[in-house]
């Protein structure tokens, strides 16, 4: 990484100096952007995640209620939504989120005229980070319907 940061450094300072002293003088402003930028990753709080439904039982208990997306893989975590409305948490794919920053919830086929793809349920939510959640739920859209409603029934009108 420091390589290609000294490589990258040392190409800018030779093409200011080729090209005009005007990129000359812009060339302070690049570290300084990289700063800031560097500065604001670190500065994002990092996501709660679960590696397995124990550990999400231990901290919240019995959830309020489930939603399976893939019945083959129903004892695992990355195939449920798990719901605590007391807490206004779920937990999705692993991944903790606020019940509250749901917006809406639809099913969706992704198939396009020239293929046969999976039905999805895309939830939209107030989080700027993640705006928008694709769930691959099969190809059953009745499935898919079933999964968005039982969603849509824990979102805060």
């Amino acid at each position: 990484m420091k390589r290609n940061t000294i490589l990258a450094v040392i190409a800018i300072i030779l093409l200011a100096l080729y090209a005009s002293i005007a990129l000359l003088l812009l060339l302070p402003v690049i570290p300084l952007v990289y700063y800031f930028n560097k500065r604001q990753e670190k500065a994002e709080p990092p996501r709660v995640t679960y590696a397995s439904i124990d550990e999400v039982e231990r901290k919240y208990g019995e959830p309020d209620d489930v939603v399976v997306l893939d019945a083959s893989r129903a004892n695992e975590l990355p195939a449920l939504i798990l719901f605590y409305t007391a807490q206004d948490v779920m937990v999705m794919a692993g991944e903790e989120l606020k019940i509250s920053d749901l917006v809406s919830v639809m099913p969706k086929n992704m198939a396009t005229p020239y293929t046969i793809d999976e039905h999805a349920v895309i939830i939209s939510t107030k989080d700027p980070s993640r705006p928008t959640i694709h769930l691959r739920v099969g190809y059953d859209a009745g499935l898919a319907s079933e999964i968005a409603a039982q969603i849509d029934a824990h979102l805060i009108k």
